[in-house]
């Protein structure tokens, strides 16, 4: 099976997950009538796909097959390489590459099947100050992106787009990659940012569940990485107890266990919506 075989069965088995994103084939610059769509470089042959959303990139090199994505306007980082020998390959083998890169696609570059219009996409409902303030209730992750969505406007659609991509809403997804906004805000250090910032953190921090103050303490001011410069600037607005564990918590993670602990919190399991039971009574 010659390279431009496996590519077209590989572009074959990908088509549905590459169209619903919009991606197409990079055509060469200076094509190969030696190959259809593929690019030489050295000993490496590659083909590059690209979208709105950004690019992929397959490689064979050295009896290797690699998998690479970039965002736009980013370098290119590689997801997998698998051991390829082209003297050997067969069908099977193509069918392993095109699972593994579906998969690899629908991690980097989310798509919505089922609503197209993001404003249709229902928001669950929120804990209000009242509640949470008289002890009746406390506030969850989802009154926590809910406001913290009205400071960063920008990421109101991604909220919206998590709650879609998995039918419920995955804060820990959505606050390793949207959590940036707030330590930009802590970098620049403008004062009246600063205690927009706090003031919400503050609030739901003291008044929220165990999991909230871990997304609020862990996964998002936990990208601090024990800066002694980035925490100094947030000392000064953040409450005693939201202080402490703040501190605490980026002193563990700049350990070695505590680096161990954030890979894992950075490269968490594919997420895998929980199966339907299966009902063994007779129907009515």
């Amino acid at each position: 099976m010659d390279i431009n075989q496996i590519l077209t069965k590989l572009n074959a088995g990908l088509s549905e997950t590459i169209t619903e994103r919009g991606f197409e084939i990079v055509k060469p610059e200076n094509p190969s009538a030696k190959y259809e769509f593929a690019c030489e470089e050295d000993k490496c042959l590659y083909v590059i796909y690209k979208s709105a959303v950004g690019f992929f990139k397959i490689s064979f090199e050295n009896n290797t097959a690699s998998f690479s994505v970039a965002k736009p306007d980013e370098d290119f980082v590689n997801i997998s390489t698998s051991y390829f020998d082209f003297a050997s390959v067969t069908d099977a083998d193509i069918k392993y590459l095109v699972n593994e890169y579906s998969d690899s696609i629908e991690d980097n570059f989310r798509f919505s099947k089922s609503i197209k219009n993001i404003s249709d996409i229902k928001l669950p409902p929120t804990v209000s100050k009242t509640s949470a303030k008289n002890g009746s209730s406390y506030y969850d992750p989802a009154t926590l992106a809910s406001r913290y969505t009205v400071i960063f406007p920008e990421l109101r659609d991604e909220y919206k787009r998590n709650i879609d991509a998995y039918g419920q809403f995955l804060p820990d997804e959505f606050f390793r990659e949207y959590g940036k906004a707030a330590i930009d805000v802590i970098k620049e250090n403008n004062k009246q940012q600063m205690k927009k910032l706090f003031n919400l953190l503050n609030d739901i921090y003291l008044d929220g569940t165990n999991e909230t103050q871990s997304i609020i303490v862990v996964t998002i001011l936990g990208q601090l990485n024990n800066d002694t410069q980035l925490l100094a600037n947030c000392v000064d607005y953040m409450d005693a107890e939201l202080a402490s564990a703040v501190i605490n918590v980026n002193k563990y993670l700049a350990t070695r266990s505590g680096k161990n602990a954030k890979f894992l919190l950075e490269n968490p399991p594919r997420y895998k919506p929980p199966k339907q039971k299966k009902s063994f009574l007779p129907k009515a």
